[in-house]
C-alpha cells in the first residue's frame, strides 16, 4: 500500500508539472493567436472531496477521501464542403489520497460527421465512449470497496429526407453498450440495438410536431450464473410510439417534449416488464440577460436516461438499466459580472424497485449543487462547487445514504 501511494503521489506531481508546462505553452500560443483555429485544447487540475466515496448505508461507517484529477482535452473541427466533421478526446488521471486502490486513468471520445447533399438528404454519423469509475450505491448492486470501471459506448446514424420545406421523414439506428471491469457487476452489462422511423412537420424556429415508431432489442449476456462458468442471458424487446414537439415561442424560450406509448418485455427479468407512458419535457428559458433556467421532467428506464444526450460524460446518477425512473431537474445560471457566474441545480429521482419474487418498492434520490465560476482572462477558468446527494427508502430492496461533495478546479483553454 505504501509503495503504491508513493508512486501515485509521484505520478500526481508529474501530472501537475506537465500541466504547468502545458499551461505556459498554451499561454504563449494564445498570445500569438491571430484567427480562430479549427481546434480547441484545454488542460485542467481539480481537487474533489467526497464524504461517502462508496455510498455506504446511513448509520454505517463511511469512507471520505480527497482526489486529485488532472485532465487534458482536445477537439478538432473540419468543414468539407457541405459536410462537417469533428473529433473530441480527453484523458484524466484520478489519484485518491487514502483509497489509492481506486486510482485510475479515464478517457472520453466523441467523433462524427454531419452530412448533407445538394438535394433533400441530410444526416449524422456519431460515435461516443467513456471510461470512468462506476457510480457506487446503485440499488441492488453489490456493495464493494474495490475499483470498478465502467465503459459506455454509443454508435448512431440518423438520416432526414425533406419532403417539402415544412415536412420530412426521419430515420435512425443506434448501438449502445455498457461493460464493467469486475465480475461482480457482470449481470449489469448490456447491449442495445435501436431503430426508429418517423415523420416531422413544422416551421423551423417556431413549432415542429413529429410522430414515429421505435424498436429496441436488449441483451444482457451474463444475467445469471446458475453454475460457475455457465451463464443465462436476458433478452428484451421494447416498442415505442413517439409523439414529439419542439416549440420556440420567442428567442428567449424553447420547449421540447416527447410522450411515448411504451411496451417492454424480458425473457428472464420479467419483474421489469412494463406497459404505459414514458417521455420527457425540457424548457430552456432566459428571462433576463443575466439569468438562464433549464427545467427537465423525465419518465423512462435507466438505459434511456443514461443515453439521452450522451456525449462521453460520466453519469451523475446510476440506475439499473431496466428500472423505471421518474425524475425532475432544475438548473439556474446567473451572470454576476462579465467574468463571474453562479450555478445552482437540484434533481429529484424516484426509482421503481422489484426483485422478481413479488416484492416491490421505491427509493428517492435528491441531488443539490451550488457553484461559482470566474474567468480572469478569456482562456482561464476558476471554479468551485459544493453538493449533496441523499437517498431515502422504506423498501428492503434499497438503502438510504448521504454524501457531501466539494470540488475546485482551474482550466486553461486555447481555441
Amino acid at each position: 500500500m505504501t509503495n503504491h501511494t508513493d508512486s501515485s503521489l509521484l505520478s500526481s506531481r508529474a501530472c501537475v508539472r506537465g500541466l504547468a508546462t502545458l499551461t505556459l505553452i498554451l499561454s504563449a500560443l494564445g498570445a500569438a493567436r491571430a484567427q480562430e483555429r479549427p481546434w480547441t485544447v484545454s488542460a485542467s487540475q481539480a481537487v474533489r472531496y467526497d464524504s461517502n466515496v462508496f455510498r455506504a448505508e446511513r448509520g454505517t461507517p463511511t469512507d471520505s477521501d480527497v482526489a486529485s484529477i488532472t485532465s487534458l482535452d482536445g477537439r478538432l473541427r473540419a468543414q468539407l464542403g457541405r459536410q462537417q466533421a469533428y473529433l473530441g478526446a480527453g484523458v484524466s488521471a484520478h489519484r485518491y489520497r487514502d483509497n489509492d486502490q481506486l486510482d485510475f486513468t479515464g478517457n472520453t471520445l466523441e467523433t462524427g460527421v454531419n452530412w448533407a447533399t445538394v438535394e433533400r438528404l441530410s444526416g449524422t454519423l456519431r460515435y461516443a465512449q467513456n471510461r470512468g469509475l462506476a457510480v457506487y450505491g446503485t440499488a441492488g448492486a453489490p456493495q464493494i470497496n474495490d475499483r470498478i470501471l465502467e465503459r459506455t459506448q454509443l454508435g448512431e446514424a440518423t438520416v432526414r429526407f425533406g419532403i417539402t420545406s415544412r415536412s420530412a421523414l426521419l430515420g435512425s439506428v443506434a448501438h449502445r453498450r455498457v461493460d464493467y471491469s469486475e465480475a461482480a457487476y457482470q449481470d449489469r452489462e448490456y447491449r442495445q440495438n435501436v431503430a426508429s422511423l418517423g415523420y416531422q412537420y413544422g416551421v423551423e424556429r417556431a413549432l415542429t410536431l413529429g410522430v414515429g415508431a421505435r424498436h429496441t432489442r436488449d441483451h444482457t449476456p451474463r444475467y445469471d450464473e446458475p453454475t460457475p462458468g455457465s451463464f443465462v442471458a436476458n433478452r428484451g424487446t421494447r416498442r415505442d410510439v413517439d409523439f414529439t414537439l419542439l416549440w420556440q415561442p420567442s428567442g428567449l424560450s424553447t420547449v421540447s417534449a416527447r410522450i411515448s406509448a411504451t411496451r417492454q418485455r424480458y425473457t428472464q427479468a420479467t419483474e421489469a416488464d412494463f406497459s404505459g407512458a414514458t417521455g420527457s419535457l425540457r424548457w430552456e428559458y432566459r428571462p433576463t440577460g443575466r439569468l438562464s433556467l433549464s427545467t427537465q421532467l423525465e419518465r423512462d428506464t435507466g438505459a434511456e436516461a443514461r443515453f439521452a444526450d450522451f456525449s462521453g460524460t460520466d453519469p451523475e446518477l446510476s440506475v439499473e438499466s431496466r428500472r423505471l425512473v421518474n425524475s425532475a431537474q432544475l438548473e439556474a445560471r446567473y451572470e454576476l459580472t462579465g467574468k463571474t457566474r453562479l450555478n445552482a441545480r437540484v434533481r429529484h429521482a424516484r426509482t421503481k424497485l422489484s426483485d422478481g419474487t413479488g416484492t416491490t418498492g421505491h427509493d428517492n434520490t435528491n441531488i443539490y449543487g451550488l457553484g461559482i465560476e470566474y474567468n480572469p482572462t478569456r482562456t482561464v477558468l476558476l471554479g468551485c462547487e459544493a453538493g449533496q446527494e441523499n437517498r431515502s427508502t422504506a423498501s428492503p430492496l434499497s438503502y438510504a445514504y448521504r454524501a457531501t461533495t466539494a470540488q475546485c478546479l482551474v482550466r486553461l483553454t486555447l481555441d
